[in-house]
Parts: structure tokens; sequence; C-alpha cells
């Protein structure tokens, strides 16, 4: 009887430990004005510092205002450079309406990096810390292969995650029509 007791109150604990720890994410959601941040469409994109291809440190939320592209790319992703021609020509007729691109090249070298641009006529924001797939800016977006691009609002909250600049277009000539 005694082991019967037992049990059943151990049984009772583990309950409400699983009872307590299956939250969901949305059961706390974010209290006075706190943005939520991630790597999913409606939440707001992570902020990050890096270095131009002058060594000039460019900041996502300097650019608050604008709708924002940020286009995770390599030189060496023929996917990726095959998307070049239309964002800059998406870039050429949307930039004085509001839009901008901030490139993030996962390169590891940077002549590869910067022949690349120079190949491609890109105009917009570059920024890379050469780290490649193990740059903290990559691991915080959740880059596991590239192209990726992340479309952000004026507030900085996604509305569009994708690999193709068709899709980006598509929105950007909605919202700045």
């Amino acid at each position: 009887m005694k082991t019967k007791i037992q049990i059943s109150l151990v049984f009772a604990v583990l309950l409400m430990i699983v009872a307590t720890s299956c939250k969901k994410e949305t059961d706390n959601p974010p209290t006075g004005g706190e943005k939520e941040v991630g790597v999913k469409v409606g939440l707001y994109a992570p902020d990050f510092s890096l270095p131009d291809k002058n060594g000039s440190e460019k900041i996502l939320s300097d650019y608050q205002g604008k709708i924002v592209l940020i286009d995770f790319w390599a030189s060496w992703c023929h996917i990726c450079r095959g998307e070049n021609p239309e964002l800059v020509s998406l870039y050429t007729d949307y930039q004085s309406k509001g839009f901008e691109i901030i490139g993030v090249s996962i390169d590891t070298d940077r002549s590869s990096w910067l022949d690349a641009v120079q190949e491609d006529g890109i105009e917009f924001v570059q920024v890379s810390d050469l780290k490649g797939i193990e740059s903290p800016v990559t691991k915080s977006y959740g880059v596991a292969g590239v192209p990726k691009m992340v479309l952000a609002d004026e507030e900085g909250k996604i509305l569009l995650i994708t690999t193709k600049a068709s899709e980006v277009a598509a929105i950007v000539k909605e919202q700045l029509k």
C-alpha cells in the first residue's frame, strides 16, 4: 500500500512538471512594447552590424524607415549570381522610393567577394565578416545555404523569407507603388 502511494505521488509530480513545461511560445507574449525578434514572417528581424567593403560598419537598424532586403549570398553560388540581375534592377527602380538591399556575403575570400560585386554591377550595400557560414549573423538568421533573402518592412518586421528575387520584387512593387 505504501509503495502504491509513493508511486502515485511521483506520477503526480511528473505530470505537473510536464504540464507546466510544455507551454507554447505564444503563452507568454511580449509586454510593454517589446518587439518579438526572430527569423520568421511577422517577427522583427534580428539587428546586426557588419563591415562593408571599405571597413565601415553597417547596422541593420540604421535602415529603419525603409523596406529592407537582407540578401545572403556568395560569389561561388551560381543560383545567387543568377538572382543578382533582378535585385540590381529592383534596387535601381525602387531605391529612391524607400527600398534598400543589404547584401550579406558568406564568402571567406575577400577578392572573390569583391570581384563578384563588380562583375554583377551591384551598387547596393555589401557587407561581410568573411567568416562564411560560421558568421554570427548567418547563424542568427539560420542560414544553412544560399541564397536566402529576408524582406523586412519599415519597422523591421519580416514580410517574406525566400530564395527568389521575383518574390521579393512582387512585394516591393506592391508596398512602394
